[in-house]
């Protein structure tokens, strides 16, 4: 079985992602890496965090992917797993409960596409849950991977 072939540097309508843009506005990949450090948060034996990712002024966000990654802290080989939920714009969780990750996909190689796409406002806050499975630590890393979007000025 291959990966399925991805660049993480290039423009998202190259990776499969169409671009949306409506008139007048301008869309510039990017991306919020949490923890800000671009590091591990190490979570302890069932942990649960809320974690809120304040978005830039002045542009909306466009979440397009979600990746994510797992490191294990403890010298035992437990195996990886944690639960998380995401909030949409308005307060409204995106899924009916929480998503189960067990050894995850999450790598630059190969991100998770989330459908449909949400759109947060300039000031909002990408606000999500985690719960840590693993019996002992673990370090997980979150990347919203979209579109800045920037209005042009008519």
């Amino acid at each position: 079985m291959t990966e399925p072939s991805y660049n993480p540097w290039a423009a998202p309508a190259l990776n499969g992602f169409n671009a949306t843009s409506p008139d007048n506005c301008d869309d510039v990949d990017h991306a919020f890496v949490w923890p800000e450090n671009e590091g591990f948060q190490p979570l302890t034996a069932n942990q649960q965090l809320s974690v809120a990712i304040v978005l830039d002024d002045g542009n909306d966000f466009r979440l397009q992917a979600l990746i994510w990654t797992l490191q294990g802290q403890d010298e035992e080989l437990n195996t990886p797993g944690f639960l998380y939920r995401i909030q949409d714009d308005a307060g409204n969780y995106i899924s009916d409960g929480y998503i189960y990750c067990y050894a995850t996909p999450g790598t630059w190689a190969n991100p998770w596409p989330m459908f449909p796409h949400v759109t947060y406002s300039s000031h909002r806050r990408i606000q999500f849950d985690i719960i840590n499975l693993n019996n002992g630590l673990q370090g997980v890393q979150f990347i919203f991977r979209g579109m800045k979007r920037f209005r042009s000025a008519a």
